[in-house]
């Protein structure tokens, strides 16, 4: 007899009825019984609560703060309904692809693990609108898992050498024991305490963690639209509305020794931040030191770029009594690892992309939401990747391309 896994999937939202129709349909159709969806609603004044309502579905908890609160609170609002089992968070934006709750069921009975993490292995969807790349559909054709080094991990976030989406994290593509949760919180029983707070989450499991699990077969598709207040706040799309939203609430303070009147657009600045407001689960085990983590932030922006950012990072370089020329000269070091590696990571990255991914236009077979896009991505999937010499097949159709695009 196998032993039930029970899921909680979170989805945060704040009037954006829109997106999360089509958001939501993605979990509601998973064929898993032991499961309960968790809408958490912002305070939302758009008829966010009645399209929850049109579902019917008793596994949907419809749950409103009462009040406007920032992102970071409503996640922790949303958590402190959760009392067991297994927990994701997806963004109102995003997906879960179709069977995904029974193939993560499976790794867990089968690992024993404690958390596992897919977004870096996810299927990626651009909504219709955004960007140049809008109808875009990106599909990875991986298959297995592979066991992770916690730490090890977090030392290669910390050091510009990984993303921190590749460690165990609380948002879309991560799945969580809820005991690893509770222990992440504080002694006051809070478990956010960053105001970014995917990465914050991303920080605690992987320094409270021994190991977990990247599941390399897609189970989530990251949805990117005109509401995704990440990629608005790290300029990916061009309309900053949701990021000023963002940094315009009354949010969790940001670590005093980084505090600074205009806070950077800058994913280092917002990970280091994130470890020192966890250091109760880490103690600083890394030894971690702020003029490197200001180094790998300038090294990341070109050097007539972003002149908010170096004037941050001086400000906070003076404040806490750190010589600018260590920083300039770690920078130089950072910059100069990277531009060594750049062309052979490119050409890597490219031959990679090449042979184990499918990139198609959402457009040409006529999705225009997450839920279509969903169906499509795992349709393709299992075309690519369900028949004998696949990946030969595979091989021999994208090396005419590869080359094709290389003239």
């Amino acid at each position: 007899m196998r032993t039930s896994v029970k899921f909680t999937i979170i989805i945060p939202t704040r009037e954006r009825a829109d997106v999360l129709v089509h958001s939501l349909h993605t979990v509601v159709a998973q064929d898993y019984e032991d499961l309960t969806i968790i809408v958490s609603d912002n305070f939302s004044q758009d008829n966010t609560k009645q399209v929850v309502d049109s579902f019917h579905d008793p596994r949907i908890k419809y749950i409103n703060t009462g009040r406007r609160v920032s992102m970071s609170h409503n996640w922790e609002f949303a958590l402190s309904h959760v009392k067991d089992g297994w927990v994701s968070i997806i963004g109102d934006d995003d997906g879960l692809m179709p069977g995904a709750l029974t193939t993560v069921a499976d790794i867990i009975r089968k690992t024993g693990c404690q958390a596992i993490t897919s977004l870096e292995r996810g299927c990626f969807y651009n909504w219709p609108g955004t960007m140049e790349y809008g109808d875009q559909l990106m599909v990875p054709l991986h298959k297995g898992i592979e066991w992770r080094d916690a730490r090890e991990w977090l030392g290669k976030v910390m050091k510009g050498e990984a993303a921190y989406e590749e460690l165990p994290f609380l948002y879309i593509g991560g799945f969580i024991d809820s005991r690893i949760i509770n222990k992440g919180r504080s002694s006051e029983g809070v478990f956010y305490l960053s105001m970014s707070p995917d990465i914050y989450s991303a920080v605690v499991f992987a320094s409270i963690l021994e190991d977990y699990v990247m599941l390399k077969e897609p189970v989530v598709i990251a949805g990117m639209s005109s509401h995704s207040a990440g990629a608005s706040g790290f300029c990916i799309i061009n309309d900053q509305g949701p990021a000023n939203k963002f940094y315009s609430e009354d949010n969790i303070p940001f670590d005093s020794r980084l505090t600074h009147k205009n806070l950077p657009k800058s994913i280092p600045i917002a990970i280091y931040e994130a470890y020192l407001q966890s250091a109760h689960v880490h103690n600083d085990f890394l030894k971690i030191k702020m003029e490197d983590q200001l180094a790998l932030a300038l090294s990341k922006i070109a050097l007539d770029e972003d002149v908010v950012l170096r004037k941050y990072c001086v400000d906070i370089a003076n404040r806490n009594g750190i010589d600018m020329s260590i920083v300039y000269r770690r920078e130089k070091e950072f910059r100069k690892v990277q531009a060594r590696w750049k062309l052979l990571k490119c050409l890597k990255e490219r031959i990679y992309r090449c042979f184990n991914y499918r990139v198609l236009s959402g457009k040409e077979y006529g999705i225009q939401d997450i839920y279509g896009a969903s169906i499509l991505a795992k349709a393709i999937y299992l075309e690519e990747t369900c028949y004998k010499r696949w990946r030969l097949k595979k091989i021999l159709r994208r090396v005419r391309k590869l080359f094709g695009n290389c003239n």
